[in-house]
């Protein structure tokens, strides 16, 4: 969201309070809208994916002890929203990313620092440690960097089990964040920002989750919200003019006649002058027929010059 400042007032004559002055420069300040804004994530869920998020660094890091003979280290640092384009153009190129698929439609990506990953390398295969170079992976390396996400998987299907069962899983690897595609540009997603430390070398991670479904279950999981007085009548009052609305909203009606079976061969080979067999009984009324749904029967008349129904049964048919 971008601030628009204009040039500032010159000084006020002789005689202008300096209350009016006061009030010309804050009328002088332009702030652009972000429409985005009704997207942000609530204090409230904020909080809840913090301690998800927390609950995966400290599993993650029980993950990566397990297979490594150094220490290691996962801290949540900052939960950050923000678009999916934003996120990953703020990754370098080469990235080592991990693509996450979930049952609820919230697709993710994992970015592992190349420096951590041939930390992984270089500590597995028994060696020292110290200083890596980040570069682009081999395919041994990215087979660790696959092991890597997918012990993360694990640890985020744990986190979140509060909130909603994810069955997050690995869906790919790339190591050109423009590539990935995680998701779409101008989705919003949730990012947690974890410092991850293997022996002696301390690089951030990065998990980005789309934001919308993740919003639905928190929202499905957060006690309501009490509301005042005011914004209970608000809300009356616009239940009542959307009621008020609704008997002014055009409407197509028309008349139906029972379905007829036949066959396809029979229908693609009419011809002009065929007659075709309607299985509607003469005396049964027809359908009244509001947005494909029967709200009435009616039988034909006509009215004046133009054909018209006189309705018969107002009962609803089930279908």
């Amino acid at each position: 969201m971008t601030t628009r400042t204009a040039q500032p007032a010159p000084p006020a004559p002789a005689g202008r309070s300096r209350s009016g002055s006061a009030r010309a420069r804050r009328r002088s300040t332009v702030t652009a809208w972000d429409f985005r804004a009704s997207g942000r994530i609530s204090r409230e869920h904020l909080r809840l994916l913090e301690l998800a998020f927390e609950t995966l660094a400290r599993q993650w890091t029980t993950q990566m002890v397990t297979r490594l003979r150094v220490d290691v280290g996962v801290e949540l640092r900052a939960v950050e929203q923000s678009t999916y384009d934003e996120h990953t153009s703020t990754l370098p190129v080469p990235s080592p990313l991990v693509v996450l698929g979930t049952a609820i439609g919230s697709t993710g990506l994992l970015h592992i620092p190349a420096e951590l990953v041939l930390a992984v390398v270089d500590h597995g295969l028994g060696g020292p440690g110290g200083v890596q170079e980040a570069r682009e992976l081999t395919e041994l390396e990215v087979g660790v960097l696959r092991d890597l996400g997918d012990k993360c998987t694990v640890a985020l299907e744990y986190a979140f089990a509060t909130i909603t069962s994810l069955q997050a899983h690995r869906t790919g690897t790339e190591q050109i964040p423009q590539l990935a595609q995680a998701a779409q540009s101008s989705d919003q997603v949730v990012v947690a920002r974890l410092g991850v430390t293997v022996g002696t070398t301390t690089a951030e991670a990065t998990l980005a989750l789309v934001l919308a479904p993740l919003q639905a279950r928190l929202s499905a999981g957060t006690a309501p919200v009490a509301r005042t007085d005011e914004e209970l009548a608000a809300e009356a009052r616009a239940q009542a003019a959307v009621a008020g609305a609704m008997p002014e909203v055009p409407v197509e009606v028309g008349l139906r006649l029972s379905d007829t079976p036949t066959t396809s061969g029979k229908v693609l080979a009419l011809a002009v002058g065929d007659v075709v067999r309607l299985a509607h009984p003469t005396h049964r009324p027809l359908e009244v027929v509001v947005a494909g749904h029967a709200l009435a029967r009616a039988v034909p008349t006509a009215s004046a010059t133009r054909l018209a129904c006189m309705v018969v049964s107002t009962e609803e048919d089930p279908r």
